[in-house]
């Protein structure tokens, strides 16, 4: 069954090559490689007033496990993709490479785009570093010996150049539905340009209200069909994400959408004025319907199967007005993806950002989430394969904030 959530595709498949060979079309995962056999890791970020706390030893930490306490043999501190300091069993040799994935799931380009991509590669971006790009159209994979074929500036160019024409290829169905939307709502609602900014006009095709109805209630529908997402697609990038090797950072960057829909004074004077209409009565009734979705995802689900992944996902929500048109309540539908992947993040020990400025947000995101603690303990609990397993984290003695993966799922590591 298909779940519904807004633009989300999680596909990494179907990619494009680009010239010179320095953006290749992405294949499929490693193997996970972890620590040692039978032992759990946590990447764990602590911070003391919004400041990372770095001076911390392996007798600092305490781990429960589905509630238990469970004694941490190794600890590192880490560093982008350096192991600064290390404490605890010898044996543990951790892979901190990284894989950086960066999801551009735009409806309209945004001029900061540039901005943020030559902040990416100038500053953030190692010669070591894997880095997949996901648009509404296609992905690419970076690798770290295509990275040495062109220049950080050239390529920074090149992707927002790629990134401009895929956001506007991609969303160019949906725009255009969202631009039949308004003019339907314009002719039901006998409201044509407000000459405010409003570049839409004011077409009359001289049909009838019944039509208008149809029409508007089927583009609802459409615009529906271009947000849906089978579920299992977010579970398969999790999956996807498991299988990666060393350290998973994933920047997801969603716009905030809205949806054209009919004023609830202008649905009253329909009611009032066609009550011996049944066609118009029985239209307007079914708009009701579809106003009032039912959003089925399993929030659970999902949280257990990005919190197994060990990928540090973070979700920045790019926020923006809504348009002001004479007529049209413009109504947000963004609280699905956004209580999905905000849960998400949570789970996984990433970070939630809002912002109406790209660049700032990933420049802070990135900052935010460079260093880190690995720890490695050995599970207590015989739970069955599958069962997900709770982990909290804390710090002996202090009062510090602290961000890591909820748990992970029996039967992997």
């Amino acid at each position: 069954m298909k779940k519904k959530v807004s633009r989300v595709w999680f596909l990494l498949c179907g990619c494009a090559l680009l010239a010179g060979g320095a953006l290749r079309p992405d294949a499929a995962g490693t193997s996970f490689r972890g620590g040692p056999a039978g032992r759990i890791s946590v990447a764990v970020r602590v911070f003391d007033a919004g400041r990372f706390v770095s001076d911390l030893s392996l007798k600092d930490f305490e781990v429960l496990e589905a509630g238990m306490p469970v004694t941490p043999e190794a600890v590192f501190l880490v560093r982008k993709d350096k192991i600064e300091r290390r404490e605890g069993a010898s044996e543990i040799q951790p892979d901190v490479s990284r894989t950086i994935v960066l999801l551009f799931q735009l409806l309209d380009y945004h001029s900061k785009i540039p901005e943020a991509l030559d902040f990416f590669f100038k500053d953030e971006l190692l010669p070591g570093d894997t880095l997949e790009i996901q648009t509404p159209m296609r992905n690419y994979k970076l690798t770290p010996e295509a990275l040495a074929k062109k220049s950080r500036a050239s390529l920074a160019k090149e992707l927002a150049e790629i990134v401009k024409k895929d956001i506007v290829q991609g969303g160019m169905a949906y725009n255009s539905t969202m631009r039949d939307l308004k003019r339907f709502v314009r002719q039901i609602g006998g409201v044509g340009r407000t000459g405010l900014g409003d570049t839409e006009g004011e077409v009359d095709d001289g049909s009838s209200l019944e039509h208008q109805l149809t029409q508007y209630a089927d583009n609802l529908q459409k615009m529906e069909t271009l947000r849906v997402i089978d579920e299992e697609k977010l579970l398969g990038f999790a999956r996807t994400m498991k299988a990666q090797a060393g350290r998973k950072n994933v920047f997801y960057i969603y716009q905030r959408e809205f949806r054209p829909e009919i004023s609830s004074q202008t649905i009253d004077q329909l009611m009032f004025n066609n009550q011996d209409r049944p066609n118009v009565m029985a239209e307007v009734q079914s708009l009701f319907r579809m106003y009032h979705r039912s959003i089925t995802l399993n929030h659970a689900r999902l949280k257990q199967a990005f919190a197994d992944s060990g990928m540090n996902f973070n979700f920045l929500f790019m926020n923006r007005p809504p348009e002001r048109i004479s007529g049209i309540n413009m109504r947000e539908q963004s609280e699905d993806i956004f209580k999905a992947l905000n849960a998400a993040a949570e789970a996984t020990g990433g970070a939630s950002d809002t912002s109406q400025n790209p660049a700032a947000s990933i420049k802070s995101t990135m900052k935010t989430s460079e260093a880190y603690y690995l720890l490695f303990f050995s599970p207590s609990t015989a739970a069955p394969p599958g069962t997900f397993i709770d982990l909290r984290v804390k710090v002996k003695g202090k009062d510090y904030k602290t961000a890591h993966r909820a748990g992970y799922l029996t039967g992997s590591r």
